[in-house]
């Protein structure tokens, strides 16, 4: 991938591509991404629900700590107020204040979701035509994303991002028509 893309997917995602300009002996991204522009948006989509998952997971689990503590906190008082404040951004709503009332007759505590482990990208290539992703970190939701990724990527051309086909002939590559006829030139 030219210059400018992999610069832009490093520089918009610093989490995922911490380590690519690290050393050959830390990880593989140090050689970059070996493949053509045509998968960059497959690459940027992918990265862009990678953090997005991480993220989201991470707010969701602070906000049922929160109100776990605030609802813990209401039990042991009697005190609502806190709690409608949590709840609500109007201290007079009645609807925070029944809820308040409700969740103190019957309190039932969120789950408290894990937190996905940041991805680090250690490798971005292709490989029999199609895009290989590798990394650590993450669950099974980004590891279906990845999945999803490589397979978009055997009908995506990897020189242009247009519909394409994976052909063989010596080194097997995913591209479109026009680009397999410049191939067999």
């Amino acid at each position: 991938m030219n210059d400018d893309l992999d610069t832009k997917l490093c520089d918009t995602y610093p989490k995922l591509f911490r380590d690519r300009h690290q050393s050959m002996d830390k990880t593989c991204m140090c050689w970059g991404f070996t493949h053509d522009d045509g998968w960059y948006n497959i690459i940027a989509t992918l990265c862009s629900g990678i953090q997005g998952h991480i993220d989201h997971s991470r707010r969701e689990r602070l906000r049922a700590l929160r109100y776990n503590r605030v609802l813990t906190k209401m039990v042991k008082t009697g005190d609502t107020a806190p709690f409608i404040r949590h709840i609500s951004s109007s201290p007079g709503a009645l609807w925070a204040i029944d809820a308040a009332n409700k969740a103190l007759a019957n309190p039932e505590f969120k789950e408290v979701p894990e937190i996905v482990p940041q991805v680090t990208v250690v490798q971005v290539k292709e490989k029999f035509g199609t895009l290989r992703f590798y990394y650590n970190g993450g669950d099974t939701y980004i590891d279906a994303m990845v999945s999803f990724a490589e397979a978009m990527s055997a009908c995506t051309c990897e020189r242009c991002g247009a519909p394409g086909v994976i052909r063989g002939g010596g080194w097997v590559r995913t591209l479109c028509d026009t680009h397999a006829k410049e191939k067999d030139n």
